[in-house]
């Protein structure tokens, strides 16, 4: 009889350490998937105040823009870019958003005219001497051949089906300069190498000569050579471009086929680039802003066109 109630203790142990351990192991399980879930709510609200404020810092450059064009004094420059924004710190969180002149660029989309295609050839040459003629050539048709509407069947059209991953020709204007990787004849170093200088805006535009690199000022003319392009910026930092008469009246400038309807001193279109960053979590947020005004000195609008996260 002892013997045998020895037997029914040993066994109560065995389960109550049993159960012990099963509630130690559920406890554990539990315990995990709250830490889990805390920090992924963490993360969550962390990127929703992050989207917060980068979207505050698209109402600062909204009113930066506006307020330039409205209070705009003579013989001044009216956007000192690239604009900065004075705030860097919000709460905790990291911030840095600036403001860049997209019509310092050149616009693919002005390719649909083929009276600005020397322009974009001369471009082309001039980031990377070395490419030949043909490439540079195969390039320019490709793309007017994705912004031209109405293309039928095609060359193009064939060699974009016969692809591995095969797609067509949007046939419309570009929405983003990485529809580029797309088009026959690009490769990625070429990519690269162009990216920097191009933009792709809804609608034609003119280069501002107050703030275009020595490339992009290079397609304003054939002959202009690399050298006085660069001899222009460095000129600009000492006098700024208030008028395009300023411009036209330079001494490198008098003799090219420049005239007064293919540049500006002050722009429509501006890329707001904004950094919000907490520990290791950040957020990349690029807003393209259209500024439209009726007169000099007169009111001003501007609208969000578009906004993407991480690549534009």
């Amino acid at each position: 009889m002892l013997y045998h109630n020895r037997n029914q203790s040993g066994v109560v142990v065995v389960v109550a350490l049993f159960i012990v351990a099963l509630v130690a192991a559920i406890s554990f399980a539990m315990m995990e998937r709250l830490e889990r879930d805390t920090r992924r709510t963490t993360l969550l609200l962390r990127s929703i105040y992050a989207e917060c404020i980068a979207q505050g810092s698209i109402a600062w450059a909204m009113d930066q823009l506006r307020n330039d064009w409205e209070r705009q004094k003579a013989n001044r420059v009216i956007d000192l870019i690239p604009i900065q924004s004075p705030v860097d710190k919000i709460n905790g969180y990291q911030i840095v958003s600036t403001i860049y002149d997209m019509q310092a660029r050149y616009n693919l989309n002005n390719l649909s005219n083929l009276q600005n295609q020397d322009g974009f050839h001369h471009l082309l040459k001039a980031i990377d001497p070395k490419w030949s003629e043909g490439k540079t050539t195969e390039i320019i048709k490709g793309i007017t051949d994705w912004i031209t509407r109405g293309k039928q069947q095609n060359d193009y059209y064939y060699y974009y089906l016969s692809l591995p991953t095969p797609y067509r020709a949007a046939h419309r204007e570009l929405w983003s300069i990485d529809e580029l990787r797309l088009i026959k004849g690009m490769t990625p170093s070429l990519f690269n190498h162009l990216k920097n200088y191009v933009v792709a805006l809804p609608e034609p535009t003119l280069v501002n000569v107050q703030t275009a690199s020595a490339p992009v000022l290079m397609t304003l003319s054939p002959s202009f050579t690399l050298e006085a392009a660069q001899a222009i910026v460095e000129l600009r930092k000492q006098t700024p471009f208030t008028t395009t008469k300023q411009f036209l009246n330079l001494g490198m400038v008098k003799n090219q086929p420049i005239t007064e309807d293919k540049i500006v001193v002050t722009s429509q279109y501006f890329l707001v680039e904004t950094t919000v960053s907490i520990e290791k979590q950040h957020i990349l947020l690029y807003t393209l802003l259209a500024r439209r005004t009726n007169n000099s000195g007169g009111k001003a609008d501007v609208a969000i066109l578009w906004q993407s996260k991480g690549t534009w």
